[in-house]
């Protein structure tokens, strides 16, 4: 091995998470806000409306249940300082003696050719010895000559059984590696993955080491709200699932160890390959490892259909391993292990509370009917700020900042995890489109959108009725704010895609 190859593995790196003021006071406050406010919700004595009251309770629950999840996480994050230890880089000998094999796995399925280009070129320029593979789920001749003449290998198969866990495992028939990267199409590595983060793979317990997804094009508006909701998972959340052995793929820019993919049977032949392939790994008593530094430039979803279709994707994998193997009776994982993926998959039953919330004003305004009893206006102030600021606010208190966007999108989510969820229970079968695919473009916008369309007539309707003949002026006040709010916030996310980011308000910490 060349002497400059040597040099680049001298580069060590400690991956850390810079604590805000405001993640502490997230941390001193939610127990304490969650406190309040269930002991005035979860009291049957202050119900109004006993259906509206059952909604309620329930919504609150899987909304709390997700919240405590995520402090618990931070808090562990921020506490158990010693797993950020765990990311200094392998000694140098492993690659420098060893000289371990990688394939290179670049997953396409209908992406436009100058974004497959970029990530071809690229992950061909990598530095350290490697074979990349073209897997073409498109059948595309045209990529196929890309490949050719970029100098990569192309792999097509004749059907497409299993989208991209059945691409990959066409893949690996191919790939003689000991190791083996994945890339989706708009993920552009950069130079030095591969010497970044095989190192780690010295420790022979290791089946995947994972590097988080970053976002360049965050001029969208619909890409900016998903790339800040994202990056406080891969801030807080990712790293903290060292601690307990648990960090789980998120589909593109990792290295899986061969043997411990063959040992499971492949990759998991799952719309959400990424977290099955983990769960199963974990349940073998593999361990895997989150790396907090960004290696690959990627596109988030820049379109109404592309993010739907890619929430909608990712709650379906989840919510089907919660409620078809619930991972809290997994007698292979420690309690540990149980817990997180507990309640990762628990966290896509929260359209369920954000289309309640969408509802409850507009029902009050309507119909003047509500869940809680509210007479005692300033009681139940108290108790109902604190906690929807706090809920509100989360991006902030995690990154000092928020965009519109990043509540657009979360508002509008409701519809594909609700529609993830049917899937579930009902076992309908969901075709898989890839993010940036051109297909997802011919879909028909309305077929997507009504409910948010829907919700927006039904808001400005209730205004009107609301305000006719108020019964109790204070209270319907209350009520039309959140109205406003939520439906200009649908008629951000609906609008989004002809909006650029700088549109937004930031709030800077």
């Amino acid at each position: 091995m060349s002497m400059h190859l040597k040099h680049l593995f001298t580069e060590k790196h400690i991956a850390s998470s810079k604590v805000l003021s405001t993640t502490t006071l997230f941390l001193l406050a939610a127990p304490l806000v969650i406190l309040l406010y269930g002991s005035f919700v979860f009291n049957p004595a202050n119900a109004d409306n006993i259906l509206l009251y059952c909604i309620q309770v329930i919504a609150d629950a899987i909304s709390i249940l997700a919240l405590l999840g995520l402090w618990v996480t931070v808090l562990l994050d921020v506490v158990v300082e010693s797993h950020h230890r765990s990311h200094r880089v392998a000694p140098n000998a492993f690659l420098t003696e060893h000289m371990p094999s990688i394939d290179v796995f670049i997953t396409t399925a209908g992406e436009p050719i100058d974004i497959i280009r970029k990530t071809v070129t690229a992950a061909v320029g990598m530095k350290y010895p490697h074979i990349t593979f073209v897997l073409d789920d498109g059948q595309s001749l045209e990529v196929k000559a890309l490949a050719a003449n970029l100098g990569a290998a192309y792999v097509s198969r004749r059907d497409r059984s299993h989208a991209k866990a059945g691409n990959v495992n066409s893949g690996l028939r191919y790939g003689k590696g000991e190791f083996f990267a994945i890339f989706d199409a708009d993920q552009v590595p950069k130079q030095d993955f591969i010497i970044k983060l095989l190192p780690y793979m010295h420790n022979k317990k290791l089946a995947m080491v994972q590097s988080p997804q970053y976002f360049a094009n965050t001029h969208s508006f619909i890409a900016a709200g998903t790339s800040q909701a994202q990056e406080v998972f891969y801030k807080y959340v990712c790293p903290a699932k060292n601690i307990s052995n648990s960090a789980f793929c998120v589909g593109t820019n990792m290295i899986f160890r061969r043997a411990a993919i063959d040992e499971i049977g492949g990759i998991a032949q799952n719309n959400s390959e990424d977290i099955w392939t983990s769960y199963l790994l974990h349940e073998k008593g593999w361990h895997t490892l989150f790396v907090n530094e960004v290696l690959a430039v990627g596109e988030a979803p820049a379109t109404v259909i592309s993010y739907f279709k890619q929430q909608r994707r990712w709650a379906k994998g989840g919510l089907d391993m919660l409620l078809t193997t619930n991972p809290l009776r997994s007698k292979k994982l420690n309690l540990d292990q149980r817990l997180q993926y507990f309640v990762s998959n628990t966290y896509f039953l929260v359209g369920i509370s954000i289309l309640a919330y969408l509802l409850f004003p507009i029902l009050y305004l309507l119909f003047g009917i509500k869940p809680l009893n509210t007479d005692e206006g300033l009681v139940w102030a108290l108790h109902y700020v604190p906690y929807f600021v706090l809920y509100y606010m989360l991006s902030w208190l995690f990154l000092g900042r928020l965009y519109l966007a990043t509540l657009s999108t979360a508002v509008a989510s409701f519809y594909p995890y609700i529609l993830a969820l049917f899937s579930v229970v009902f076992e309908t079968e969901q075709e898989w489109v890839a993010t940036t695919s051109k297909k997802i473009q011919k879909d028909a916008f309305m077929k997507w959108v009504w409910p948010h369309v829907l919700l927006i007539m039904l808001g400005i309707l209730s205004l009107a009725v609301g305000w006719y003949e108020p019964k109790n002026f204070w209270t319907t006040l209350f009520n039309t704010i959140w109205v406003v709010l939520n439906t200009y916030l649908l008629y951000l996310f609906l609008t989004g895609e002809k909006r650029l980011s700088r549109a937004t308000v930031q709030l800077d910490n």
